[in-house]
């Protein structure tokens, strides 16, 4: 199995050219984080301080409406994850980030990022095409909530992210494509007879 850096280096490079000095540089201000199943990274009302490179392990994103829990996101491992409105605003979060699959977790302050980002401008570029990527998603998220029916949803994530219906509790994916989980159950079973 490579090592931890060799993984966050690969990951790196989806984005831009790293060099591993550069790569190795970031990586040393990643902790380790030991979280088990259901521990949650951050709650509502946090303040956080942190991102988090999930190695390997899943976790699951999602706020709090009058007590219903409905999921934004499922983060698979190599990733990165936080709430990157309320680290750069520096505000209480709202989304609560919580593992579902145990993995190998690390964690770093945006502070210490931020610092070295001094030294390797690459890291910029890094965050700019990270940010791009994460609100391509979110847009075509919102687009697929507007245009689409909840049965176009679930086969577009069958289509496009396979791994969150071999993963994912149903509950959950029920929630992420924003229906009940008797409505889920009633459009597989639709899709499984025709």
């Amino acid at each position: 199995m490579p090592m931890p850096n060799a993984i966050f280096h690969q990951f790196l490079q989806r984005f831009c050219p790293f060099t591993e000095t550069e790569s190795d540089a970031l990586f040393a201000l990643f902790e380790p984080l030991v979280a088990g199943r259901k521990h949650h990274l951050q709650q509502e009302g946090d303040r956080v301080e942190r991102v988090y490179f999930v190695q390997s392990g899943v976790l699951r994103g999602y706020y709090l409406k009058e007590g219903e829990e409905i999921t934004s996101n499922f983060y698979f491992g190599p990733t990165l994850t936080g709430d990157v409105v309320a680290l750069r605003e520096k505000t209480t979060t709202r989304l609560n980030i919580q593992v579902i699959e145990e993995g190998t977790l690390w964690q770093a302050r945006l502070a210490q990022i931020d610092e070295l980002s001094a030294q390797y401008p690459i890291m910029y570029r890094l965050f700019m095409v990270f940010f791009e990527r994460l609100y391509a998603f979110n847009h075509k998220r919102q687009l697929s909530f507007i245009y689409d029916t909840p049965t176009e949803r679930y086969l577009k994530l069958f289509a496009e992210r396979p791994k969150v219906m071999a993963q994912i509790p149903q509950h959950y994916i029920a929630s992420y494509l924003g229906i009940k989980p008797e409505s889920l159950s009633r459009i597989r079973k639709r899709i499984m007879h025709e």
